[in-house]
């Protein structure tokens, strides 16, 4: 089963939120407080239940910003087909709502055994992965620690067998063929006797009906009257809304009037504005430009005092050939000061490498590896290679069959024990197969030829299991079971001679049991020694092959020391150091680099020679013949800078003076501008003086208050003008207001009198009603059938998924848990990097193995090794029972404390789980962008 869609109506802090088209494997990333958490409980509360408010510690995820409480997921691959599962809190109490391929759609309070095929308890145990499970691995006793990973491993089926028993159990809480007390019987009982009583209805159904339709009638007057009764108080409303503003109203209109009397739109709103602005921008622009003039001359007699301006205009050609090449010569110069502390560094590196490869400094480096001796290196490091993993492989062999010798050996001691010796094995098959004899001579009694036949039977099996070893189990199960039919159906005698028979019946039976018994002891004794026989052949060749492989070791080193010798290595090097590193290679190189330099030094000191002859004409200038190359390269660039300084601040001022004359210019203009500016206002207001315009604005700012009471009257008024034009007339509206008033007192009068006909007619159809009126009844009936239905439907459920999982489980059983202790070695060693390599499950608990042999009980391991083996085993758990429950895994950063390296093992074997199961995982780790792909991640903020 997959979830392909999630849709959240309201959870959290999610409303309103789909999440479409959800991969095998799906990621949702985001940090703390995104909404990962939240998810996933929505997920677990619409599969098995909402949280219960009764925990106070419990976060319900009620949502803050809608009245919806829930959402639907989205299914395929169930034992339906595809399809939507829908809870909402306040709607169907809660109750999960199932949609089929077909459309129907199926309500059910436990969907888990409805749909799912497990509980609650089972999901979260199982297929629930989260941080806390991993914490709670530190607070386990270190006593009960290795039952506790041992559980995982091998009662994951176990505790799929207690839920199709619980499915089993349940479904006889609902039904008995021959009960009465549970639910489903009830219903039939109720059912039958609602019947009985829809007979006894219809003699009174024609008064019933009739005093119903009495009581319709009075209920349609009493809406016509509740409606006429409303159309007058929503007009008496109106009376006196329209009477409240009456005043306001007049007002309204008066001012309409006024402000369209006289037009002021050809002035500007900000007139008085514009004109102090434009009085306050001349008297500033006058003063500006006196500013200007003043500046203008200082500049002037400043540019006059700057000297060595000249001289630098005729060489500035020379200038800027040297500042390139100086920039090239300061370079020149850090290089043979770099290369002379490389140059120093190498040779101090090169005697380190001899030190550290262990070679002597007055001796030649070794010389580097040729082809052949790298091949020869090469095949030699992977036989040596090849024989220790060789003797890894043989020591795990060997202490594995160890652990199977001691315990067969165990199980023939004990079945020896319960041997019996054979001359009473012989009295006892002789027993078994003598024919019965009759008690009394005087009063015979015929055996029941059934129970005969069947006795017979099971000692013709017993002889076949002898015969053909490979039907032994099949034909042992059978004799068993028609011994004890036969012996059943021989006991069923004639009362007469059952006290008479019982005695020899009961001992026949003891005989039959007991030799049953026996044949099967005997036939485990000589299986158990064929295979102790073959189990120490196989010992003893593991031990011969183990000797072996030590012998070609110690030839293999005595040929790599050989060829240390040869070479000039010392003798702890090995053959992948080697091979990687090549001292020889290394040092050649490292001298070879020297070498270089030293040359590249020489090239360098040149060029600096010959910028230097060339800035002759600059110490002449400066009387700085005396410095040398390096110092006059660090004095040029000073000395440039000098005279560009001196050439720039010129300049400046010289733009300076530009700049004042433009802005000078400006100002002129703004000042005539502004003196236009102030005689369009003028013009704009018809006004011929200054006094003019300002009586011009007094009028403007006058209309411009009324218009902010027309405002405030306006939202009194606005909206309301056709009901005061329609109530406009204070005198007529008053007397309308009474006359309703009127009518209104007469309406509550006959509604109080309809009120009470209502309550008679009740009273009448109550006492008609008394053990429930016919239609009543009918629908009762109806409804009580729908409800025995639907839980004979829910009782025929559990009835069969419990036979579906007992029924996979028996098909899977036999390989099922060596491939899962197979796929838990394979992930645990992945998860350790190979540190550990083999698992064991004994009688005496769980053991791990190191790669290097030892072996150890969980409570040995590191905490951190000990979550990596709690993992190994729930990941083999779930694949290997996808096949009987597959449901998606719920991932809540259950591995935030690995490293990178197991966290990107852990991402890997996720992604080969999702072919089998769906996994969603919800994390704040960075790490799963570079991860994953895209349409993999659901980013949450």
């Amino acid at each position: 089963m997959k979830i392909r869609k999630i849709e959240i109506y309201g959870y959290g802090k999610w409303v309103d939120r789909p999440f479409d088209d959800m991969q095998d494997l799906q990621v949702f990333h985001g940090k703390n407080e995104a909404g990962k958490s939240t998810l996933s409980s929505f997920i677990n509360s619409v599969l098995f239940g909402f949280p219960s408010a009764r925990k106070k510690d419990q976060n319900l995820y009620v949502p803050k910003q809608t009245q919806a409480y829930g959402g639907r997921l989205f299914l395929e691959g169930t034992r339906f087909g595809d399809v939507i599962v829908e809870r909402v809190k306040d709607r169907n109490k809660g109750q999960a709502v199932v949609t089929l391929p077909d459309g129907v759609q199926q309500t059910t309070k436990n969907l888990g055994r409805f749909l799912l095929g497990m509980d609650s308890e089972t999901f979260e145990s199982l297929y629930t992965f989260k941080i806390d499970s991993l914490l709670s691995l530190k607070k386990t006793q270190k006593e009960d620690l290795n039952h506790y990973l041992l559980s995982i491993g091998t009662s994951g089926s176990e505790r799929l067998l207690q839920l199709a028993k619980e499915y089993r159990d349940e479904a006889a809480k609902r039904f008995k063929p021959s009960g009465s007390v549970p639910p489903l019987n009830k219903k039939i009982q109720a059912a039958e006797k609602l019947q009985r009583k829809l007979q006894q209805a219809k003699a009174k159904n024609a008064t019933y009906e009739a005093s119903l339709l009495q009581l319709s009638d009075s209920q349609k007057q009493q809406t016509e009257l509740l409606a006429r009764q409303q159309h007058l108080e929503q007009e008496q409303t109106a009376i006196t809304e329209s009477l409240r503003l009456a005043d306001s109203y007049q007002e309204w209109k008066r001012l309409n009037k006024e402000i369209t009397a006289v037009d002021y739109s050809e002035v500007p709103e900000d007139a008085r504005y514009q004109w102090q602005n434009q009085q306050e921008k001349i008297a500033a622009l006058i003063q500006a430009q006196t500013q200007l003039q003043e500046r203008s001359a200082q500049l002037q007699k400043q540019l006059d005092e700057y000297a060595h301006v000249g001289w630098y205009k005729e060489h500035q050609s020379e200038f800027a050939a040297l500042q390139h090449g100086a920039a090239r010569t300061q370079a020149h110069l850090n290089k043979i000061t770099y290369l002379e502390n490389e140059i120093s560094t190498n040779k101090a590196d090169l005697a380190k490498q001899k030190l550290a490869y262990g070679l002597n400094l007055a001796l030649p480096a070794p010389e580097p590896l040729k082809e052949d001796e790298r091949g020869k290196l090469q095949q030699l490091g992977q036989d040596i290679t090849q024989v220790e993993e060789q003797l890894l492989r043989l020591d795990h062999s060997i202490s594995f069959h160890e652990e199977q010798l001691e315990s067969l050996q165990q199980e023939e001691g004990r079945l020896r024990h319960e041997k019996l010796a054979d001359d009473a094995y012989a009295a006892l098959q002789r027993e078994v197969q003598q024919p019965d004899q009759p008690s009394n001579a005087t009063a015979p009694t015929k055996p029941n030829p059934i129970g005969t036949a069947s006795l017979i039977a099971a000692a013709g099996f017993v002889a076949l299991s002898f015969l053909l070893p490979g039907f032994r189990t099949v034909a042992w199960a059978l004799a068993a079971m028609l011994a004890v039919l036969g012996v059943f159906l021989a006991a069923r005698k004639p009362a007469k001679n059952k006290d008479e028979a019982a005695s020899p019946q009961r001992s026949r039976e003891q005989a039959m049991e007991q030799f049953l018994k026996q044949a099967a002891v005997r036939e485990r004794i000589e299986a158990v020694s064929k295979e102790l026989e073959a189990l120490q052949d196989k010992f003893l060749k593991l031990l011969n092959s183990r000797e072996e492989a030590e012998e070609q070791g110690k030839v293999l080193q005595t040929e790599w020391t050989s060829f240390l010798q040869k070479k000039g290595y010392p003798a702890r090097m090995t053959a992948a150091e080697l091979l990687q590193a090549d001292p020889g290679a290394m040092l050649a190189e490292k001298a070879d680099l020297i070498l270089k330099q030293e040359a590249e030094i020489s090239e360098l000191k040149l060029a600096v020679d010959r910028w230097n002859e060339q800035t002759a004409f600059i110490r002449s200038r400066f009387h700085l013949e005396h410095l040398g190359a390096a110092e006059m390269v660090a004095r040029f660039s000073e000395i440039q800078t000098a005279v560009v300084v001196e050439e720039n601040m010129a300049g400046h001022v010289q733009e300076k003076i530009n700049e004042l004359q433009q802005e000078l210019g400006q100002v002129q203009r703004d000042l005539a501008e502004s003196h236009q500016l102030r005689q369009r206002l003028l013009d704009q207001a018809n006004a011929k003086t200054e006094a003019d315009f300002y009586q011009l604005l007094a009028l403007k700012e006058k209309q411009e208050q009324n218009l902010k009471r027309k405002e405030f009257l306006d939202e009194q008024v606005s909206g309301r003008e056709q009901l005061l034009n329609r109530y406009g007339d204070v005198k007529k509206s008053t007397a309308l207001k009474e006359k309703n008033e009127l009518e209104l007192q007469r309406i509550k009068a006959e509604l109080a009198k309809l009120q009470r006909t209502e309550v008679e007619l009740r009273h009448q159809l109550e006492q008609l009603e008394e053990g429930g009126t016919y239609s009543a009844l009918l629908q009762e009936f109806a409804l009580a059938e729908t409800e025995l239905r639907e839980l004979a439907v829910e009782w025929a459920g559990l009835v069969t998924a419990g036979e579906w999982i007992e029924g996979a489980l028996r098909y899977g059983k036999e390989d099922r848990l060596p491939l899962m202790l197979e796929d838990t070695i394979t992930y645990f060693s992945r998860l350790t990097e190979g540190a550990y390599t083999s698992i064991a499950f004994q009688k005496n608990g769980m053991k791990v193995q190191r790669k290097d042999g030892t072996t150890f009980f969980p409570n040995e391991l590191s905490q951190g090794t000990v979550e990596q083996l709690y993992i190994a085993l729930r990941l083999a758990f779930v694949k290997n029972t996808a096949d009987i429950v597959s449901m998606p895994i719920l991932i809540d950063d259950g591995f935030v404390n690995f490293d990178n390296d197991r966290k990107n093992i852990m991402f890997t074997l996720l992604d080969e789980l999702s072919k089998d199961v769906q996994v969603l995982f919800f994390t704040f780790d960075d790490a799963c962008m570079q991860r994953f792909p895209q349409e993999q991640v659901y980013m949450l903020k």
